[in-house]
């Protein structure tokens, strides 16, 4: 029978030549990544109910009453689910979702994906969105 001490000795070498032979050869661990999502968004200013605030949304907003709504709009006349602006390759796009009162862009009616310009108004109802442009913030 082998001796227990001898066997732990036998493990411990085992276990030391590993580290010094295959554990140091990977290198240094891999520095962190960068950050993969940059975060880009939509800038708009909101006139409704005697208030007007500027806000900063991510790359795509729903308008409505809806809870689910990036902005919500306490407004009879403003849809559940009302308008979607959104940000693509070329472009801010306004679409409105088959809303009841539809929704109007510098007193034009949209009725399919509209290209947005800085300083183009948004009107949903009795609020007003005017368009400031895209930007990069956190």
């Amino acid at each position: 029978m082998t001796d227990p001490r001898l066997l732990t000795l036998g493990l411990a070498v085992a276990y030391v030549a590993y580290v010094a032979l295959v554990h140091d050869r990977r290198g240094l661990p891999p520095s962190r990544a960068m950050e993969a999502s940059i975060p880009t968004g939509i800038e708009l200013t909101l006139a409704h109910a005697g208030t007007i605030k500027t806000y900063r949304f991510g790359r795509r907003i729903l308008v409505g009453r809806a809870p689910s709504a990036d902005l919500r709009l306490a407004d009879p006349r403003i849809s559940r689910l009302h308008a979607r602006i959104e940000m693509r390759d070329d472009g801010v796009y306004v679409e409105d979702l088959d809303s009841r009162n539809g929704t109007m862009v510098d007193g034009e009616a949209v009725t399919e994906p509209r290209r947005l310009e800085v300083d183009d108004e948004v009107t949903v109802g009795s609020a007003a969105l005017v368009f400031r442009g895209v930007g990069a913030w956190k």
